[in-house]
Order: C-alpha cells, then sequence, then structure tokens
C-alpha cells in the first residue's frame, strides 16, 4: 500500500505543479478556454492559486521524501483537498459538473493521502 500512495503522491504533485507553473507562465486570455477561473479572479489571485498548486505540490513530496518535517506531507495533502473543495464549489457555482467531478475524485484522492500519511 505504501507503494501506491507514493505513485498516487507523485502523480499528483506532478499535476499540481505543471498546472501552477502552466498558470503562471501563460497570460489570462490563451489560460481563458480550458481554465476559465482567470476571467472571474484579479491577476494576483490567480498567481495565488498557482503558488498554491505549486508550493502543495512539492509539500506533497518533499518532506516524507527528506524525512524534514514529515508532518508537513499529510498536511499538504489535507489543504489541497481543501483547495479541490473550494475548486468544486467555484464549478458547480457555474453548473460545470464535469469540473466538479473530477475536483471531487482529486480531493478523495489527496484525503487518502493525508489518512494514510499521518
Amino acid at each position: 500500500m505504501n507503494l501506491l500512495i507514493w505513485i498516487l503522491q507523485g502523480l499528483l504533485a506532478a499535476m499540481f505543479c505543471f498546472s501552477g507553473i502552466l498558470i503562471l507562465s501563460q497570460p489570462a486570455e490563451k489560460l481563458a478556454p480550458k481554465m476559465p477561473f482567470v476571467k472571474d479572479y484579479t491577476p494576483a489571485m490567480v498567481k495565488l492559486v498557482a503558488y498554491a498548486h505549486i508550493l502543495g505540490a512539492l509539500g506533497l513530496l518533499l518532506p516524507l521524501l527528506l524525512n524534514i518535517l514529515p508532518i508537513l506531507t499529510p498536511v499538504a495533502a489535507c489543504s489541497l483537498a481543501v483547495v479541490m473543495l473550494l475548486a468544486a464549489k467555484y464549478n458547480f457555482g457555474r453548473g460545470d459538473m464535469k469540473s466538479v467531478t473530477v475536483d471531487m475524485v482529486l480531493g478523495v484522492l489527496f484525503i487518502l493521502i493525508a489518512y494514510y500519511r499521518f
């Protein structure tokens, strides 16, 4: 089970790190078709979301991998679960049920990681 959780952590960390870098490196006009939240929030808020993704991804792997404050790994997983809950709320308000489903699945995966790492 430990190997499965490590694989899950690695995949989710890579996905969130890539997402954060993509948000930071692209102009809002280019991101808007695939990430509609960039139109609804200020550029500073969008950057905050991007940094939350990157820091959460690093927190998902590095503390446990380096054995430096390993308690931060499940804390990062819980924090990313909250981010996904907020994303689901936003997408629900927009009526985008497909995105709500993806957000909720990712949230459950983060909760699973947190459970096994606590």
